[in-house]
């Protein structure tokens, strides 16, 4: 038996379309369409033009789209630019054990990849699979413990995901995949600190990721060779990045080609940390006002303190949109004074709200180790009011996750509304009916052609 990189390898390059069970293309079909759709809302807010109009002014021949804007650029970079799309409004999905981002990752690179060798719509979807199955399970082999430590797992494992892809795209054999990703080890990085300040640099993670792995992938098919321990070995990448614990590297290839990682993705109904999705629709649920609350308790598991709670001070006042998207007392806030939705929870005008604060200093974050973390992304809110009341509100499984997926009229009304704000109403469903109907596309530029503007 070869190493966990070998088995993963000659998996990729095994694996064929119609290996894939109805409910895995229906699956990445969703998670593609999803990611799109969030990468065309990011292009409206010109969040990202710094690295956007980077990318511009270094395009040569276009062999790739930048979703949401008129040019293209060599697929890497195209990669890079729609990664940091996808991960800016904090909208795009996860897999929950893992901990990771896939679709960040796995889109960019599967589209880039697919147009520059003028892929089909099946091929893509493949590609995106392979991507989808390598990442997860390396992030499950560690589930939480590279946050532990500071790091980002969307950020690590992306690069092998996204080597994945492209290697899958390009035909490599089992031998070269595996180079891919050793090679791919080299580039494997990011750091989960760069939370509590909300600045740009986390949105770039994925982008990384995903330019990391296709130069892997790319490196590999022209004959530079990686090693084959790169999960194994003593200085490899688990062992380097965990100082020494030891990963459940059985987790890795357990199950490949039976259990499929990709139908455990869970598609965000609101654009913020995961964490926080069970107490937007607890403190909706509550429909208590603003000025009757008194006190506020909401239980997160241990773990997860430290995302969207400490330290409290930066907590209790965001200083940017995306330090709120990651601030429980503050969401609460925004939920329950009501009045917003989507992205403007978050946004200036909810952020000098002084209704929203005050509600905010009354919620304390206190940990539950009851809670089935990370099983689910649950949490428990108990309101006492003014008045005498205590409101208790339990949501153990946060919706969205793959036990309470949205259905795919949610979906479609999710990728619409993102849609819309780049590509106007025609084009949105223009571009709808495209994704939806991926598996069907001859050329994937049919399709990539509907994420462009003008």
């Amino acid at each position: 038996m070869g190493t966990a990189s070998q088995t993963l390898a000659g998996y990729v390059a095994d694996l064929r379309f119609d290996d894939l069970p109805a409910e895995v293309t229906r699956a990445a079909t969703r998670h593609l369409l999803d990611a799109c759709g969030v990468a065309l809302a990011a292009a409206a807010t010109g969040h990202d033009a710094p690295v956007a109009d980077m990318i511009r002014s270094w395009a040569g021949a276009r062999e790739a789209s930048v979703v949401g804007y008129d040019y293209g650029a060599p697929a890497p970079w195209a990669a890079m630019v729609n990664g940091a799309l996808t991960h800016t409004l904090e909208f795009d999905d996860t897999h929950v054990e893992s901990l990771v981002h896939p679709s960040s990752f796995v889109m960019p690179a599967a589209l880039a990849v697919g147009e520059e060798v003028g892929a089909s719509g099946r091929d893509v979807l493949l590609a995106a699979v392979a991507g989808y199955e390598v990442a997860t399970r390396l992030g499950a082999a560690a589930p939480g413990r590279f946050e532990a430590r500071g790091l980002d797992a969307t950020g690590i494992c992306g690069t092998f995901g996204a080597a994945a892809v492209a290697a899958k795209l390009w035909g490599l054999s089992a031998e070269d995949i595996a180079s891919a990703f050793g090679i791919a080890g080299s580039r494997s990085s990011g750091l989960f600190t760069l939370l509590p300040d909300g600045s740009d640099a986390k949105r770039l993670l994925p982008g990384w990721a995903a330019h990391a792995g296709i130069i892997a992938a790319d490196l590999a098919r022209r004959g530079a060779a990686g090693p084959s321990t790169i999960f194994e070995e003593p200085h490899g990448l688990y062992h380097a990045l965990l100082n020494g614990e030891e990963p459940d590297l059985a987790r890795i290839v357990a199950g490949l080609g039976t259990t499929w990682e990709t139908t455990r993705i869970a598609i965000k109904p609101y654009p913020a940390c995961d964490h926080l999705h069970a107490f937007i629709d607890a403190a909706r649920e509550a429909n208590v006002k603003w000025a009757d609350i008194d006190e506020v308790e909401a239980a997160v598991a241990p773990a997860v303190i430290g995302i969207v709670a400490e330290p409290r001070a930066a907590r209790l006042r965001p200083a940017t949109t995306h330090a709120a998207q990651f601030s429980l007392p503050f969401t609460i806030g925004s939920v329950i004074v009501g009045g917003r939705e989507g992205i403007e929870l978050f946004e200036e005008e909810a952020r000098h709200d002084r209704r929203v604060l005050m509600v905010a200093e009354r919620v304390h974050v206190v940990a539950d180790p009851t809670l089935p973390f990370p099983r689910t992304y649950g949490g428990r809110l108990s309101i006492n009011t003014r008045g005498g009341r205590t409101l208790e509100i339990d949501e153990l499984v946060n919706r969205g996750h793959p036990d309470r997926p949205l259905d795919d009229e949610e979906l479609r009304q999710k990728f619409l509304t993102n849609a819309r704000r780049r590509l106007g109403a025609r084009g949105a469903r223009r571009a709808l009916v495209a994704l939806e109907r991926i598996a069907e596309a001859g050329a994937i530029d049919d399709v990539t052609a509907t994420l462009r503007t003008p």
